[in-house]
């Protein structure tokens, strides 16, 4: 195989989700992520395995214009990110140029969590990855539910009951209600178990950003603290600190800059 070949190999398996098992018993075409745009377009339901204080959170820096589809910033996952649950989000919310090559080139950070779900469709644990903004809506509305449930039996738990999700009436954001299918007796086995976050989350190596970083916008990074411009990039503190992976980014709903 010739450089060139080899060259474009790497960077589509660069760009490529590296299942690593993530995906296996979903059929062709589905993935752990449920595809917001598409998927919920109609609504959906789903049984939810976790509450709020226990979705995992992690930080992307991107960077684009919705109106034009430009990209200024290809998007990844901050290293400076927890690798799963229990972490303190003031511990992480301001960038860290020592763990994060993106944060010291001042890339634009933005927030996601993860909320752990059983498909009723599937028999299976997927994840609704969300913005910040999407997040606090639907976090309003679960705890309107459980308040309003909780006024008939004291014990109520949105979790591990069944919930639509569905977009908002001004097709901005996502909204969660209340579900009228069966909870499959399957669901419950997903009920405090142990995601794998850190998969999930697609960390890639610093190498991988650094060459985003070099694609970017020159006007959206400060690229004069990448490698070979009299500056030394950070090394993660710990090896299981880079994960190598391009998350699977789709160009919908959810790529709306609110």
């Amino acid at each position: 195989m010739s450089i060139r070949d080899q060259l474009k190999q790497r960077e589509e398996d660069r760009n490529t989700p590296k299942g690593n098992g993530l995906n296996e018993g979903l059929p062709e075409g589905v993935t752990r992520y449920v595809r917001l745009g598409s998927e919920l377009k109609d609504g959906r339901q789903f049984v939810i395995l976790a509450d709020p204080d226990n979705w995992y959170f992690y930080f992307c820096h991107e960077d684009g214009d919705f109106a034009t589809r430009a990209t200024y910033v290809k998007k990844h996952t901050c290293l400076h990110s927890p690798r799963g649950l229990g972490a303190e989000l003031k511990a992480f919310s301001k960038p860290n140029g020592g763990s994060c090559i993106s944060c010291k080139a001042k890339a634009k950070r933005k927030l996601y969590f993860m909320i752990p779900v059983f498909d009723i469709e599937y028999k299976t644990w997927r994840v609704l990855d969300i913005k910040e903004f999407h997040a606090m809506n639907i976090i309003g509305d679960y705890d309107k539910l459980e308040k309003a449930a909780k006024k008939f039996s004291k014990d109520y738990t949105v979790v591990g009951d069944v919930i639509s999700v569905t977009k908002t009436s001004d097709g901005k954001s996502y909204s969660l209600g209340s579900g009228d299918a069966e909870v499959p007796p399957e669901a419950a086995q997903f009920i405090g178990f142990d995601f794998p976050y850190a998969e999930l989350a697609n960390f890639r190596e610093e190498d991988d950003i650094i060459e985003l970083l070099r694609e970017a916008d020159p006007e959206h990074v400060d690229k004069s603290v990448l490698p070979g411009n009299g500056t030394q990039t950070s090394q993660p503190s710990t090896p299981d600190e880079t994960y190598d992976a391009g998350k699977p980014i789709d160009i919908s709903d959810e790529d709306l800059p609110f």
